[in-house]
């Protein structure tokens, strides 16, 4: 259902919900209860277009990691923010595997890199109508002083916002950018939050056409 790619370790599948073979709801739900529980009740719970894309993503996730969908591995999305929502990052149990979706529009992206690769990860897909290089003046108050960021420096921010694990709870304007840095991914650079300076990697990743996707990772983790 999908086409596929890759950055560095970090695998990634994107489809257009539109052109899913899984569309019709009767099909989606049954994929959902394959999925488990959790997947189930969260799609259950949303109207039927954000339904269909949620489920989308959690197919594409299902594509990367073939564990899911089987007794050892299912995927929660617990808030860490009020405690206990079904609406937080996405964690894989069962599996060692860091995970990320983005949407835009009809188009869903998902991302997945072993743990033994990197201990955070954050993907962030935008459509594409302009020079993706040119400051997106309607920005422009939210970076003041600043040079409002390109669309391709927004998606970076945001794929490093959501690998930081805290989201928009960051504000975009705090995150920064230092030089070249392919450690994780290649053609990557540098980039930190707030607590954070210097603990991310950030390049373009390969999408899909008229779409501008970015993915960030922090290194993994080191025992003791």
């Amino acid at each position: 259902m999908s086409d596929r790619g890759a950055r560095g370790p970090v695998q990634i599948a994107w489809a257009s919900v539109s052109l899913s073979p899984t569309g019709l709801p009767t099909a989606l739900e049954a994929e959902m209860r394959r999925l488990g529980d959790a997947a189930l009740r969260r799609y259950r719970s949303l109207d039927a277009d954000a339904g269909r894309r949620f489920a989308v993503g959690r197919l594409l996730l299902a594509e990367l990691i073939p564990a899911l969908g089987t007794d050892a591995a299912t995927i929660e999305s617990r808030c860490d923010h009020c405690g206990g929502g079904d609406h937080g990052r996405p964690r894989v149990m069962g599996a060692p595997y860091e995970i990320s979706v983005s949407y835009a529009g009809e188009m869903v992206v998902a991302a997945a890199v072993r743990l033994e690769a990197a201990s955070a990860l954050g993907i962030d897909i935008e459509a594409s109508s302009t020079d993706i290089d040119v400051p997106l003046t309607e920005l422009a108050d939210l970076f003041s002083p600043r040079t409002a960021p390109s669309l391709r420096s927004w998606t970076e921010i945001e794929a490093v916002v959501k690998a930081d694990g805290r989201g928009m709870r960051v504000s975009p304007a705090d995150v920064s950018f230092g030089g070249p840095s392919a450690v994780l991914l290649p053609g990557g650079r540098a980039a930190g939050v707030p607590g954070n300076p210097g603990g991310f990697e950030v390049a373009s990743a390969p999408g899909p056409a008229g779409h501008v996707v970015s993915v960030a990772l922090a290194p993994a983790s080191t025992p003791g």
